[in-house]
């Protein structure tokens, strides 16, 4: 029976990335070496008749023509939230979605921005997206967001958010996993927290509120 696997960021032929995220990557610059060690934990986890939801950022390779060697080794159906360095494949997304690879499937079955998936094995629904949301479609029906860029860091977000990259799990994740993480945590109102209001009618004053909330938020 095929699996449904989330991932994001395994940025492939990024030489320097263990400078930054060493814990789940080969102690090595060797960008060959790198994309053989991700390439071979992909596949032995992903069959070809599973599918992957991607949140982003495949690859940090500059030459597509290594992209393109690097997803033609990647079991599953691959579907890609696009990511801020994916540019190379949003370029040449035609090609991907109708070049088949060693597994007879496309490079790529679906590329997008965002994604809302309902899932019934989980009878939940998510809401995929690269970056992390404040607040997403659904927050306050209990709604999932899984989201990516962040590597192995936990964004600070209320609700029932979760960043499936591959720096903080080291894996895949099932959506059993993400139902594990996420289905006893509070859910978030879609209009947040009561205290970023401004009930002043004058918009003088008003402006002057959000110029005091603005600076307070980043100090």
């Amino acid at each position: 029976m095929a699996k449904i696997f989330f991932t994001s960021d395994w940025h492939f032929s990024h030489k320097n990335i263990v400078k930054f995220c060493p814990t789940f990557r080969p102690a090595t610059q060797d960008v060959a070496e790198l994309d053989e060690f991700l390439i071979a934990r992909w596949n032995e986890t992903v069959s070809p008749e599973d599918v992957v939801y991607n949140l982003g950022d495949v690859s940090f390779a500059h030459d597509f023509k290594q992209i393109e060697r690097v997803l033609s080794r990647l079991n599953g159906t691959h579907h890609l939230i696009y990511g801020n360095h994916d540019g190379q494949i949003r370029q040449h997304i035609d090609r991907l979605l109708n070049q088949t690879k060693h597994d007879g499937l496309p490079m790529l079955s679906s590329a997008q921005d965002y994604l809302q998936l309902r899932l019934p094995e989980i009878n939940n629904t998510l809401i995929l997206f690269h970056y992390p949301i404040l607040e997403w479609n659904g927050c306050h029906k209990g709604w999932y967001h899984l989201h990516g860029h962040i590597h192995d860091r936990v964004a600070a977000l209320r609700g029932r958010v979760l960043n499936v990259g591959w720096d903080l799990h080291g894996r895949f994740l099932t959506a059993q996993d993400v139902d594990d993480f996420l289905q006893k945590l509070p859910m978030t109102s879609h209009f947040g927290d009561k205290s970023g209001n401004f009930p002043v009618a004058d918009v003088g004053d008003n402006e002057i509120l959000l110029r005091q909330k603005l600076r307070q938020n980043n100090r």
